[in-house]
């Protein structure tokens, strides 16, 4: 079942806003986050989080194999606060842009959800609505914010002054050099894993959770490496060696982790990834062996995937900085 960008969205939105408007009778010490002094409970979050689950079942049943799909869930899991904070910022500056989406504009995106969703039935739709407490006038007002982000993403992925993205020959084949080995069959990692416990000797598995979250956080914007945060953190045998696992096959560690870790990218951090009594974050530094597909054979995707990495780099210049210029406070 395919669903439209609008429809995946505008799912994950409703619910999120539902937890929005719960909250307002939910106790003090449900909360989560504070953005510009906006609250973020944990009732929003695990909506949130049963939403795109939800969304992600529907569109890639079939699709995907079982441990694939255990992996997106709790990626999910992992970066749903985040999102939710992402979420609010980038409506923030949308407001103080000036920002305004056409009555027009939103009519047909609730329509398209309609048609969508539920196959044009707008009495289903009604009934599945009115099911969740939610009123009519509050999901337009859903479907305005979710197109508004959608916007300033999609206009901040972008150059600075806008314009196309285009990649020259030389970036091309300096990108392909990159990420051939992404595309080389049975390739050997060298591989570097951080472990956490769930339950810590002075610390709560809400505690334990946080941390290696933070830690992430850290790895991802660049403020500390992984070697050195696998030192001073890991719980496990290689913490000595900055995480370091070595290079490895297919055939050294348990099929769960195995399919997970040979599913990343070289040089990007993962997300927490729940192996029973542990949290865990791995890290490719490299993919060695295994025979690539010439240039010429996977032109097309290495431009694309290019293309696709300057968005985020540029997209996340900017949410970065709006970071940076807001009040942000997570408890």
């Amino acid at each position: 079942m395919k669903i439209s960008g609008i429809a995946t969205t505008a799912l994950i939105a409703l619910f999120s806003t539902i937890g929005s408007v719960k909250s307002q009778v939910t106790e003090i010490n449900s909360m989560r986050a504070t953005v510009n002094g906006e609250p973020i409970t944990g009732l929003e979050v695990d909506t949130a989080i049963q939403t795109q689950i939800q969304v992600y079942l529907m569109q890639n049943k079939g699709r995907v194999t079982k441990p694939q799909m255990e992996a997106e869930i709790k990626a999910m899991q992992g970066r749903a606060l985040e999102d939710l904070i992402e979420r609010k910022l980038i409506l923030s500056e949308f407001k103080k842009l000036g920002g305004e989406i056409k009555e027009h504009i939103v009519s047909e995106a609730v329509d398209k959800f309609v048609k969508d969703r539920f196959k044009g039935d707008q009495d289903k739709f009604l009934k599945e609505l009115k099911d969740t407490g939610m009123t009519f006038p509050q999901f337009r007002k859903v479907q305005a914010d979710q197109i508004a982000v959608q916007a300033l993403r999609s206009r901040n992925s972008l150059p600075p002054g806008g314009g196309q993205i285009l990649n020259t020959p030389k970036e091309i084949e300096e990108a392909y050099d990159r990420y051939k080995a992404d595309y080389a069959e049975d390739p050997k990692l060298n591989l570097r894993m951080l472990s956490i416990g769930k339950e810590g000797l002075d610390s709560s598995k809400e505690a334990q959770e946080k941390l290696i979250k933070s830690i992430r956080s850290k790895l991802v914007s660049g403020s500390s490496d992984f070697a050195t945060l696998a030192k001073a953190n890991s719980a496990d045998s290689f913490s000595a060696a900055g995480g370091s696992v070595g290079l490895i096959d297919r055939n050294v560690l348990n099929k769960k982790i195995t399919n997970f870790v040979f599913s990343l990218p070289a040089g990007q951090v993962s997300e927490v990834f729940d192996d029973g009594p542990f949290w865990r974050l791995f890290k490719v530094d490299s993919k060695v062996g295994g025979k690539a597909p010439p240039l010429s054979a996977i032109r097309d995707q290495v431009d694309k995937r290019l293309t696709a990495e300057k968005r985020r780099e540029n997209f996340e210049r900017w949410i970065n900085q709006l970071r940076r210029d807001s009040n942000i406070r997570v408890y």
